[in-house]
């Protein structure tokens, strides 16, 4: 259609629209009278022109003006269900996120047994990683629909990724028993099994409903992991037979071949892939890799040493120092490592890699040194450099010169959230703290999804008993964008105890002892709950646990004295 073609058909519109709303506006007028008490009106013919020019406006990706049609659609039949439902598709459409939670829980709020908006909702949560409420709503879709099988997938998965796995592992398996046919059930089962047994079960049953090269892969890869090199080859043979192009494919057949001992067969592999088939140096780094995946670290050094025989490869260099780091070869890395200058990609790592070897090697001062000599120089230094000096630099007792070196990090490097979140835990372990959140919330500024900034800050707060409703906010988000972390979970059940909310907060650090049981912080602040709860007996036995797991001795003083307290008449 030309632009006059649409223009026309957009003032025939607008006149048609004239006609109708006058039409509206007398239904609604007729026989309403403020006493009465005025049913629900519907005028249909308003409701469906304006669902119309919503459609269309929709199908041309106009989508604010397909919202605002769809509103006015409403108005003119508020009931239309089919109109409620797609109005928040089109919120999407037009990444407004907010508007479309908004209107979904309103029409969960009016039809409850709505499956269909509480699946979008809950996929909204997923994507703000608001992973509880999204948990809640597939949960509430299985209440009403014990056979959703989308809710049952979605769910398993999630309940999975949030460290909740043998629920989620459940969830699935009672996917794939009344739904045997389900493709993506067996596949998430498989990569969450805890046997080999069944997670061979789960891909075998995978690859039968849905057989593909990628799938092959996956299967080979799980396989080659156990060592299972014949069953890994077997199927990665038929995976590049049937598509010859699998590059990945033939790279995992390459190592399986290895694992063999077949290494000529592996770079015939290797060779039939167009980047590598007349790159021969190419070739030897991928074999060399491929060894050292497999632990023939020999075979790799070999391989390494020959091709740099004949040309300086920055990559080679830094991965044989990595695999003589590995063996404790320490002196050999180090004369593969150092002729790697600041022009090559892999400067920085190797630095790093050399400063690792030193500190292994019980020669902190000569790794801070080597650090502190590029530190020294604009074409040399980099961010990490400041924060292994810094780390370096605390490890050895020296507080004052670790504060100075991330200083002049963060003065080099101002935005830098690396330095930033340093500078802020090591201004907190200087006794700074006031200046250690500030540094915490410049960081917030530019990323405001940093989940250890949240945490620091929000813990901080709660554990001074400062500005607790904000801190429960900040750990909530950090719990969201870190489902499953121990120590934002231990945030979350302090910052509770702190508001009074004593049952939430000793649900919180349970969960988080059984994330890290080890921690005796965790073990600590759940005594004070059950302190504060009355229930000294266990109080006491989550005291005990903390002091048996706390290594210094002022923090041991302090948990025996809560200990005895108790103990008193």
């Amino acid at each position: 259609m030309t632009l006059s073609n649409r223009n026309h058909l957009r003032l025939a519109l607008l006149c048609l629209l004239w006609l109708l709303l006058a039409g509206c506006s007398q239904v609604a007028d007729s026989g309403s009278t403020a006493e009465q008490a005025a049913p629900v009106r519907q005028d249909l013919s308003c409701s469906y022109f304006y669902f119309l020019w919503g459609t269309h406006a929709e199908y041309e990706g106009r989508f604010e003006e397909a919202a605002d049609a769809y509103q006015k659609a409403l108005v003119c039949d508020p009931t239309a269900r089919y109109i409620s439902s797609k109005l928040p598709l089109v919120y999407l459409k037009n990444s407004e996120s907010a508007q479309a939670i908004t209107l979904l829980m309103d029409n969960i709020d009016a039809e409850p047994d709505d499956t269909a908006s509480r699946m979008l909702l809950a996929r909204l949560y997923v994507q703000q990683k608001k992973y509880h409420e999204a948990i809640a709503q597939y949960e509430a879709v299985l209440d009403l629909e014990p056979e959703h099988e989308e809710a049952m997938l979605r769910l398993g998965i999630l309940l999975d990724q949030t460290g909740q796995r043998d629920k989620g592992r459940r969830m699935l398996t009672r996917l794939v028993t009344r739904v045997p046919e389900s493709y993506l059930g067996h596949l998430a089962l498989a990569r969450m099994a805890e046997s080999s047994e069944d997670a061979l079960a789960s891909y075998q049953a995978a690859l039968q409903l849905n057989w593909s090269v990628e799938l092959c892969t996956e299967i080979a890869q799980y396989h080659i992991d156990r060592k299972e090199f014949e069953a890994a080859v077997e199927l990665l043979n038929e995976a590049v037979r049937k598509q010859e192009d699998a590059e990945q494919a033939r790279l995992l057949l390459a190592l399986a071949l290895l694992g063999q001992g077949q290494e000529e067969a592996a770079v015939a592999e290797i060779s039939v892939i167009p980047q590598y088939r007349n790159n021969p140096e190419l070739i030897t780094q991928i074999l060399s890799k491929l060894h050292v995946r497999l632990g023939n670290y020999q075979a790799a050094i070999d391989h390494l040493q020959a091709l740099l025989s004949t040309a300086d490869n920055s990559e080679a260099r830094y991965l044989l120092g990595a695999v003589y780091s590995d063996l404790e070869r320490y002196d050999e890395a180090f004369q593969a490592l150092a002729p790697i200058g600041p022009e090559a990609d892999e400067f920085e790592d190797a630095v790093f890699l050399r400063a690792k070897i030193l500190h292994q090697d019980n020669r902190i001062d000569e790794a801070i040194s080597l650090l502190e000599t590029y530190l020294a120089s604009e074409t040399t230094a980099r961010p990490t450099f400041y924060i292994v000096a810094c780390s370096l630099y605390r490890e050895s007792g020296r507080d004052a010169q670790a504060l100075s070196t991330i200083e002049n990090g963060f003065r080099r490097f101002p935005g830098n959230e690396r330095i930033l979140f340093e500078y802020g835990l090591q201004l907190e372990r200087d006794g700074q703290q006031d200046q250690a959140i500030a540094i915490m919330e410049r960081l917030l500024e530019i990323d405001p999804d940093h989940a250890e900034a949240l945490n620091f800050v929000g813990y901080t707060w709660a554990d001074t008993n400062r500005h607790l409703d904000k801190a429960l906010a900040y750990i909530v988000r950090a719990v969201e964008l870190r489902p499953g972390n121990g120590y934002i979970q231990d945030s979350l059940g302090w910052v509770h105890f702190r508001l009074g909310n004593l049952e939430r907060a000793r649900d919180e650090l349970l969960y988080a002892i059984e994330l890290l049981p080890d921690d005796p912080q965790i073990h600590d602040h759940l005594g004070d709950v059950y302190r504060a709860l009355k229930e000294n007996r266990k109080a006491v036995q989550a005291y005990r646990q903390a002091l048996k797991l706390f290594e210094e001795g002022d923090k041991q003083a302090e948990v025996q004295k809560k200990i005895d307290a108790l103990r008193k008449p």
